[in-house]
């Protein structure tokens, strides 16, 4: 009778050693399941902040086209103005590519160096 005992005892044992192996498998799965959540949560987030990063470099970029723009059309009328006045009125003239150069300079130093805008500083999150 021992013999089997024996063999129950075995098939007992191999039966909760392939229970384990089982309920293994399953929590692995699980476990694959939640990092794929985990990781899609993630991939998620980071395209809404990249959404977000290129929506203010682009209102940046416009606000700064915008700066320039105002600041050039400024300038050009300041030289045509001085010019017409060199000119002793003759109508008519235009700037040169000369003075357009020293008005594009003109713009640019004072982009470069002016201080920043309200709002506008950097590292600032919205």
């Amino acid at each position: 009778m021992t013999s089997n005992n024996d063999n129950n005892h075995s098939a007992d044992a191999v039966e909760q050693a392939m229970n384990t192996v089982l309920e293994a498998e399953r929590a692995a799965e699980q476990a694959i399941a939640d990092c794929n959540s985990e990781a899609q949560l993630v991939i998620q987030a980071a395209q809404e902040q990249a959404q977000h990063i290129a929506k203010r470099t682009d209102a940046r970029l416009t606000l700064c086209h915008m700066r320039c723009n105002a600041r050039l059309t400024l300038e050009i009328r300041a030289r045509q103005r001085d010019e017409q006045i060199d000119l002793q009125g003759q109508p008519g003239q235009e700037l040169d590519a000369v003075a357009l150069a020293a008005v594009v300079e003109t713009v640019a130093r004072e982009l470069i160096s002016s201080p920043r805008a309200e709002g506008d500083e950097e590292g600032a999150t919205e």
